[in-house]
């Protein structure tokens, strides 16, 4: 194959054309992709699917879809090619650590919505010795007469699996919303998350699972809301979260 050739079908690989006989790819190169993730895929003769970044969530989202492994991941990062269970859907994962943070003050790096558009998941990113992440949950057009909780799920840099209960309450002011820490967060994580959940006393959760996602809460809106959740559920469940938050 001479040299002009081989361009030529590169090009129509990278822009999705086709030659006229065969049907036009549907993904590759266009859609949101980045740069890297087209110049890659047309590379290799792969077909990436519509990339979610600046585009409206869709619920393909909740098939477990997830971009393709590129050269230096991390497979333990990559999200599971299978069905996820009823009422979770992916996250789209952080793919660069994104500019500096002024001392003391953190950003948000990465911005995307559950499929029916009513949780907003802002992960934020504080610099240090080492760059720790943190999520804003905002919840839109939600009943939250009484707390819900949405349950995030990820595998850290280290290889450990980790699961954070985010509860919500109703505020003075302003959407409902909560404020915390991920632990092991890194550039690359796969994560899934849960569709808001009204807590009620058949609420049942794990200890430690629960201990955990206590210490995690890094506002006094994320405490006030486990309060209330402790007033809903088992005695003890109650006794769990009240001994965290004393």
């Amino acid at each position: 194959m001479s040299a002009t050739v081989f361009a030529q079908r590169w090009w129509r690989s990278f822009t999705g054309g086709r030659p006229p006989q065969l049907p036009r790819t549907a993904g590759r190169g266009r859609e949101g992709n980045s740069l890297r993730l087209r110049v890659w895929a047309s590379f290799v003769g792969r077909d990436l699917p519509p990339s979610r970044r600046g585009m409206a969530p869709t619920y393909e989202t909740s098939a477990g879809l997830s971009r393709p492994a590129l050269p230096g991941d991390d497979p333990r990062n990559q999200q599971r090619a299978s069905p996820l269970a009823p009422g979770w859907f992916g996250l789209p994962p952080l793919l660069t650590g994104g500019g500096l943070t002024a001392s003391g003050s953190d950003a948000v790096v990465l911005e995307t919505s559950a499929p029916d558009g009513r949780a907003r998941f802002l992960v934020r990113r504080r610099d240090g010795l080492r760059p720790e992440y943190s999520l804003e949950l905002v919840l839109r057009d939600v009943d939250a007469a009484r707390p819900t909780v949405t349950a995030v799920e990820y595998t850290t840099a280290d290889g450990v699996g980790q699961v954070l209960l985010v509860p919500v309450a109703r505020g003075k002011v302003g959407p409902p919303a909560s404020y915390v820490r991920l632990p092991g967060f890194a550039v690359g994580t796969a994560w899934t998350a849960s569709a808001p959940a009204p807590v009620t006393s058949n609420t049942a959760w794990d200890a430690a699972t629960v201990a955990g996602s206590v210490r995690a809460a890094l506002n006094e809106a994320t405490r006030d809301a486990w309060r209330q959740v402790a007033e809903l559920v088992r005695d003890d469940l109650r006794g769990v979260i009240e001994g965290e938050l004393a």
